[in-house]
């Protein structure tokens, strides 16, 4: 009699148990969106000189994106810098691989030095720079978002393609890329008066003077 009671008792604790462990143990459902952690392509598609080159092989994930013109990312939202005032597109492009946002535009006027939209790495004297840029756009809500930035040059060379024409980049995604130099966020390793730039019409990168370059600059978020 002694030795059923303690069986009920077992299979009753049993009973209670195996639900409550089970639910602890199930796998967590997420609603978060996963990117690719994978390199991605270059864009070379092309082999040459019959070798196993880049252009043989076309490693790497191909680049995907979502544009975004509609609710907040509609209409244009006024960047001000030394009294000057660009109207920049609230459109802007999520890289499906990478999950980075992009301003779908880059200023191309009205503001900056020369009033042609390029800027400055650093500019203490007149505020002409592109980390002002950001502030601007972060002030005004830029797509309705409040935490753009300066991509570093990692990011930033994730949109070149390494095949093609001047600008080396999706230009339907990207349309009126200038086919010039873009600043990055990123200062140089040997040499920090400079900062990395990328040459979207030569498909390189190079160094430019923080105080004196005047360059292009798009601008990121997430990461």
């Amino acid at each position: 009699m002694k030795k059923e009671r303690i069986f009920w008792i077992v299979l009753l604790v049993l009973t209670l148990a195996i639900p409550a462990l089970a639910d602890f143990y199930r796998p967590y459902v997420s609603t978060r969106t996963y990117y690719y952690t994978s390199l991605l392509k270059t864009g070379q598609t092309t082999q040459y000189n019959s070798k196993e080159d880049d252009g043989y092989w076309e490693k790497g994930y191909a680049k995907s994106y979502t544009v975004h013109t509609t609710g907040n990312y509609a209409g244009t939202t006024n960047i001000t810098l030394n009294g000057k005032t660009h109207a920049l597109s609230n459109n802007c492009v999520t890289d499906n691989r990478t999950g980075l946002m992009w301003a779908r535009y880059v200023p191309d006027g009205d503001i900056g030095p020369d009033g042609d939209g390029k800027l400055y790495w650093i500019d203490d004297t007149n505020d002409e720079d592109i980390f002002d840029l950001s502030d601007q756009a972060n002030a005004g809500s830029l797509g309705g978002h409040t935490d753009w930035r300066v991509p570093n040059i990692i990011e930033l060379e994730s949109l070149m393609k390494h095949e093609g024409s001047s600008p080396l980049i999706d230009t339907t995604t990207f349309p009126s890329t200038p086919g010039a130099h873009h600043w990055s966020s990123t200062t140089k390793a040997t040499g920090t008066t400079n900062a990395i730039v990328l040459l979207f019409h030569l498909g390189e990168t190079a160094v430019a003077t923080k105080t004196t370059g005047k360059y292009c600059c798009r601008l990121v978020r997430g990461g």
